[in-house]
């Protein structure tokens, strides 16, 4: 495989493969038995998915005192709005298209006329580099010098932003892939909180449902791998997928983290024992919870071995993949959180792909920046809604309140607060990479929240 530029910028996946499943020290038994069979769990639609009678404890949550300064950016004509994010890295990942996606979004909003009469002065988003240190001192300059009403967008890999934006009440918006999105009254993930915490006393069908997807919606007998890095957080949230597999009747036969945070230099052995995990034979699924570069070498390098099974990984998805014919991906699986941006048959992701190519024309339809847009688009609805005597503690008020969701029709899921300050919404699609295009195996669903 080139190490191409696309490719190194894709290896900002890696977040995103760890978001989708991490969660923080978990020792429960993830070999319990299933709570509901295979067979039982159907695709619903992105909105109204069941909690299945879980709801978080409102006094847990962080974060829920009263804004010292509640207009702080607003004034009579704007609302000052900055986003935080990792736009570059030691390593060449990034987010980049994070911020562009968001400005499209904000500007149409100032062409249809603000909110409520007054215009969003984006200030931009800012990069900390994926540096902690740099994450902290750049919330305090959003905060203490811009001086802003909210933060949109918010993607990055550490929460030391939290110090400043919970201490000062500061509500965010944006992927919810990293902890300052879980436990906290103040930031909202446009698919809820991305990394659980393993007393949340929930777990979702999600994986399950997708699983049963790719197999023309049966899964009752199929096997499933899942391999990870060799990272605390990637450990855990392997442990945590293996639970949602499990929990609707799949059996999983192999669950390790082989994979060096700094890379894998030899496949060899991770090959040899997946190829011999389910009783000598092959597994069905093999499930990546790594990234990009990681992925594309085991994936590689198990067809050279004869794999014929399927793979499914949370880090594939990219135009710029499609465009290219990208060899390493072909007939993969990647799992995504909303609406393909590719599938503009859907009214509102017709609108999210028009914007981009109006107000951020040097933009791809990435997921960084569909999730940049889509963090805009959340705050801009909320904010609307909460009307003209907006202020911190009454957008707060609005989004907490259990009766608010945010949902964009067959795009982006229903998310509704507070369960989704502890938990992710249960939803996802799944695409398959043919030659240079993408085909949808499954548009976005929704499965449910099982209770532990």
């Amino acid at each position: 495989m080139r190490n191409t530029p696309l490719v190194a910028a894709l290896v900002a996946a890696t977040v995103l493969a760890t978001g989708l499943a991490a969660c923080s020290d978990d020792t429960e038994d993830a070999t319990a038995a299933p709570v509901v069979a295979a067979d039982e769990v159907k695709a619903g639609p992105p909105s109204g998915w069941s909690d299945g009678g879980f709801a978080p404890d409102p006094a847990s949550l962080r974060c829920g005192q009263t804004a010292a300064d509640p207009t702080r950016g607003i004034t009579d004509d704007e609302i000052t709005i900055g986003g935080l994010a990792y736009l570059t890295s030691p390593n060449g990942s990034s987010m980049a298209g994070v911020d562009l996606g968001a400005q499209a979004r904000f500007d149409r909003a100032n062409a249809e006329g603000g909110i409520n009469g007054r215009k969003i002065n984006y200030i931009g988003t800012l990069d900390d580099g994926n540096d902690p240190a740099r994450n902290g001192a750049q919330a305090k300059t959003l905060v203490d010098q811009k001086k802003i009403f909210a933060a949109v967008p918010v993607m990055t890999s550490s929460a030391n932003y939290l110090d400043t934006f919970c201490s000062e009440t500061v509500p965010f918006f944006g992927w919810g892939t990293n902890a300052g999105y879980c436990g906290t009254t103040i930031g909202f993930g446009i698919t809820g909180c991305q990394v659980p915490n393993s007393q949340t006393g929930a777990t979702s069908t999600t994986y399950g449902l997708m699983i049963q997807a790719m197999f023309g919606g049966d899964a009752k007998g199929r096997t499933t791998a899942l391999v990870g890095v060799d990272a605390d957080s990637a450990r855990t949230g392997v442990s945590e997928l293996a639970r949602q597999i499990r929990s609707v009747g799949i059996d999983v036969v192999y669950q390790e983290n082989p994979i060096p945070v700094a890379g894998l230099a030899d496949t060899t052995p991770v090959v040899n024992a997946i190829m011999a995990s389910d009783n000598g034979a092959p597994p069905d699924v093999v499930l990546y919870i790594a990234d990009f570069n990681s992925v594309i070498k085991l994936t590689e390098a198990l067809a050279a071995a004869g794999y014929q099974g399927k793979n499914l990984n949370p880090v594939g998805y990219d135009p710029r993949l499609a465009a290219t014919s990208f060899e390493g991906l072909q007939q993969s699986y990647t799992i995504l959180q909303w609406q393909p941006g590719s599938d503009t048959s859907v009214p509102a992701v017709k609108q999210l792909a028009d914007d981009i190519a109006t107000y951020a024309p040097q933009a791809s339809l990435s997921l960084p920046t569909m999730a940049g847009y889509w963090a805009a688009d959340m705050f801009v609805r909320a904010a609307t809604e909460a009307g003209r005597e907006l202020t911190v503690d009454s957008l707060l008020k609005l989004l907490n309140s259990g009766d608010y969701v945010n949902y964009v029709d067959g795009a982006l899921p229903e998310t509704r607060f507070p369960v989704n300050h502890v938990i992710g919404a249960p939803c996802a699609s799944i695409v398959q990479l043919n030659g240079s295009k993408y085909d949808i195996i499954t548009d976005l669903a929704c499965g449910t929240l099982i209770k532990k």
